[in-house]
């Protein structure tokens, strides 16, 4: 469990009672003159490890972390603009800032003290290239765990916690010693903090009240919503949060538990351009023709996960004009789009994804987008209504833009309806960035261009990957981007998708070069954008050899 990093016979005290905060800061100050003896060593690296760029801070000395307030000394007078300064500064902005000052000799001999933990913490983050604990996330302290609005509040500061470090998903997961908190940042799992058995169990039910959950059935699934404005630094954001919580097995003693999953979704979300999405400068003009065409079908492919609905939104986005009628059946809705018709699915009240298609079709739609094709008759009155005058755009599980094809087949459609209606197919794969703040140029080995198929002599600049910094929290890399495979149906794939077969169609595909996983991820690489690691962390091997 996460506790205010000062030295453990000062937290009891001011746990207990026995000492205010005001008591204990005499103690850790005295006359302007620190006494070191006090502090803690960990605060140091803790402060500065949550600080974005450390380049223009003032001369400050972290003192104190209590009750989400750092107290900092400084042996001169910072003004208000420059205490916000630092404060933006901060991974999570929602903690406060006190300045106490200190003297010029007391701050020298802080930084003496400090010297030599610094030098070795900083050879060993560079020489192993360990990554950074998640640090400041928002916690109340252990009385007001008594009360369910302490409980209440505790998850809350977990939810801001998590949206100020740009996570998409919070899992509450059960273990041995209690609660372990995790980040899904740019589609990976961080571990944040555990939380102690005590605590555990009444964050569950905590959650399970803000989404009006039945408290006492632990044994099923239950999905629930949060649907609240919460103060994210200097600004009041509106998140939409999917609870899921469901029946596990805990690693102590094999006792019942439950875990608990939070998807981030903003209220007011602001969505990428298709310039934006991870579309080259070859398959962006492609793709946006196909979006202007007045009728046809229009398939994103990939697994979970990999930007299908990112890529929706902004294709629906950049066709969203006057005099257009878009309708769009979800399951569910996950963002709300501005001008645009969109239904929720609801099997249980008989609106099926079937049903509601129907249905949409008799309300004069211009633009179709189907969340999923999941069965034969869902995929056939979505290939009718792209050949009766209407562009229908919608989503399907491949792994591969190719697969596609006999995918279609397969749920039963007719080949002649499919190469009729078609129009193209978008697979995807969603990697990360490289971080711009930590990024260093290197000289690729020999076995990552063997992987590629290039020789030595194919290189023209060097390749990049990030060293790790605080920014990336020591992952080398920041925000992500698709990588994009690419179908455009021309009138030779029409006929092969009507009579060929699939070894025919690709390699067809193959002798027109189409804009394949391998030659897009070969150019994020070559360009700088990500990495040869990964690119094969989401594509699997036999991508990259086509």
């Amino acid at each position: 469990m996460y506790s205010p990093q000062i030295p453990p016979s000062l937290l009891n005290r001011l746990q207990n009672g026995e000492l205010t905060c005001e008591q204990a800061l005499k103690q850790l100050v005295v006359k302007g003159t620190i006494d070191l003896t006090q502090l803690d060593p960990t605060l140091h690296q803790q402060f500065f490890s949550s600080i974005y760029d450390r380049t223009h801070l003032p001369p400050i000395v972290p003192l104190l972390f209590w009750q989400h307030c750092y107290y900092l000394g400084s042996p001169i007078v910072l003004s208000e603009p420059m205490v916000q300064k630092i404060r933006r500064q901060l991974f999570d902005r929602t903690i406060g800032i006190q300045v106490l000052p200190i003297s010029p000799q007391s701050f020298h001999d802080w930084r003496q003290h400090q010297q030599t933990l610094d030098l070795t913490s900083h050879k060993t983050s560079h020489s192993k290239k360990l990554t950074p604990k998640l640090t400041s996330i928002k916690l109340s302290t252990q009385p007001s765990l008594t009360e369910p609005e302490g409980q209440i509040r505790w998850v809350k500061d977990i939810i801001i916690s998590a949206s100020e470090k740009r996570a998409s998903d919070i899992h509450l997961e059960p273990c041995h010693e209690g609660l372990k908190v995790k980040f899904r940042i740019d589609g990976i799992l961080h571990h944040l903090l555990t939380i102690n058995a005590e605590v555990s169990r009444r964050l569950i039910v905590a959650l399970k009240v803000m989404c009006d959950m039945d408290i006492a059935e632990s044994r099923c699934p239950q999905d629930g919503r949060i649907g609240e404005k919460y103060a994210l630094g200097d600004r009041i954001e509106g998140l939409d949060l999917r609870v899921s919580i469901i029946p596990v097995v805990s690693a102590k003693r094999g006792e019942p538990a439950e875990k608990a999953v939070l998807r981030l979704l903003r209220q007011k979300s602001t969505f990428p351009t298709l310039a934006e999405l991870g579309f080259s400068a070859r398959t962006q003009p492609v793709y946006e023709r196909m979006l202007h065409q007045p009728q046809g079908m229009i398939i994103i492919t990939g697994p979970t996960g990999s930007g299908k609905s990112n890529t929706l939104c902004a294709s629906l986005q950049a066709i969203n004009r006057e005099g257009v009628n878009i309708a769009t059946l979800e399951d569910p809705i996950e963002q709300v789009l501005q001008d645009v018709n969109q239904t929720q699915v609801n099997e249980k009240a008989g609106m099926t994804f079937v049903a509601g298609l129907r249905a949409i079709l008799r309300q004069d739609p211009d633009i179709i987008m189907v969340g999923e094709v999941r069965d034969r008759e869902t995929a056939d009155i979505a290939v009718r209504a792209a050949l009766t005058g209407h562009l229908v755009l919608t989503t399907l599980h491949t792994n591969g833009a190719l697969r596609t094809i006999p995918r279609l087949r397969d749920i039963g459609l007719d080949a002649a309806l499919i190469s009729d209606a078609l129009l193209g197919v978008v697979a995807q794969r969603l990697v990360r960035r490289v971080c711009p703040h930590c990024a260093e140029s290197y000289n690729p080995r020999d076995i990552e261009l063997q992987v590629l198929g290039m020789q030595r002599q194919d290189i023209t600049t060097p390749w990049q990957r990030g060293r790790g910094c605080a920014v990336c929290m020591g992952s080398g890399y920041f925000g992500r981007e698709a990588i994009v495979e690419l179908l455009d149906v021309d009138d030779t794939m029409r006929q092969l998708i009507y009579e060929g077969t699939i070894a025919q169609l690709r390699e067809y595909l193959q002798s027109i070069q189409y804009e394949s996983f391998r030659r897009s991820a070969l150019e994020k690489v070559i360009t700088g954008v990500t990495t040869l690691e990964e690119v094969q962390r989401v594509l699997p091997f036999s991508a990259l050899q086509n």
